[in-house]
């Protein structure tokens, strides 16, 4: 499942010419998802690990493991860091990461929102669980969002990489599921008990697509050190909201049915 495409270099965020071949673009609608290697050079991959680390700790403030919820024991989460870190959103809006989506999924791309997803060492049961993404966003078209995951650093089965179960998005979307008392999602399609996820094992550097509908995990961190991801989130442009409640969405004055757009939710590539 490993891949090598177009790397990322210091000074130049978007890589020339068509970021995937046939192959790999059918690859990713049958599985849902795609392993890419090396996509940042080393000088740039240390530029976006820096950015991100310091806009982590910009906004972390240390609390005991104990006072931790379930859910803020999975991960430390830092949602949108693009709109308040401009070393950030240098890297979300690299023009190469956004052809590499709208390639996958055959569409034109926004940006809905990017996350640091920092899961720390030693904590019991930081698992993240069997889950979809898209049935969590206020999206009338759930099938053709993606999401890059960067490994910022490596990214082990030990230190709690992705795994995906292949094929899975084509079952569209189910109920989601409360990631801080998750029920098992396979009840609600016992066929794909019979299917083996893959583990996706990343350098850093390299990273993987998966469609909005893939079920995915994340192992707990085994390891000695801090896993450090990086997410971005596009989908496809003409995305309509559908007056769901959310996180990101709650405190604009949108009315529904009318596209996300605007400097909110940017055009990608």
């Amino acid at each position: 499942m490993r891949e090598r495409g177009g790397s990322v270099s210091r000074h130049e965020p978007a890589a020339p010419g068509a970021p995937f071949d046939q192959e790999r673009i059918d690859r990713y609608r049958r599985d849902g998802f795609l392993v890419v290697e090396n996509v940042f050079e080393e000088a740039a991959l240390a530029e976006l690990r820096g950015a991100v680390e310091a806009a982590v700790a910009a906004e972390s403030t240390h609390r005991e493991s104990e006072s931790l919820s379930r859910y803020e024991r999975i991960f430390d989460q830092k949602v949108n860091l693009w709109t308040r870190h401009p070393d950030v959103a240098v890297h979300a809006r690299a023009a190469a990461l956004g052809d590499m989506a709208a390639a996958l999924e055959g569409c034109r791309m926004r940006i809905w929102h990017d996350q640091a997803l920092f899961k720390a060492p030693h904590l019991a049961d930081n698992r993240t669980p069997w889950h979809q993404d898209a049935v969590y966003w206020p999206h009338h078209d759930r099938w053709h969002a993606t999401t890059i995951w960067i490994a910022l650093e490596d990214a082990t089965i030990e230190s709690g990489c992705m795994s995906f179960v292949p094929g899975s998005q084509g079952l569209g979307p189910l109920e989601p599921v409360a990631l801080k008392n998750p029920a098992d999602i396979f009840a609600q399609a016992p066929g794909l008990r019979d299917v083996t996820p893959v583990p996706c094992p990343l350098r850093a550097g390299s990273v993987t697509f998966h469609n909005g509908l893939t079920w995915h995990c994340a192992g707990a961190n085994r390891s000695e050190a801090m896993r450090k991801a990086y997410a971005i989130i596009f989908m496809p442009d003409g995305t309509r909201y559908t007056g769901a409640s959310h996180v990101l969405t709650d405190a604009m004055a949108l009315d529904t049915g009318v596209p996300l757009a605007g400097s909110v939710f940017p055009s990608a590539g």
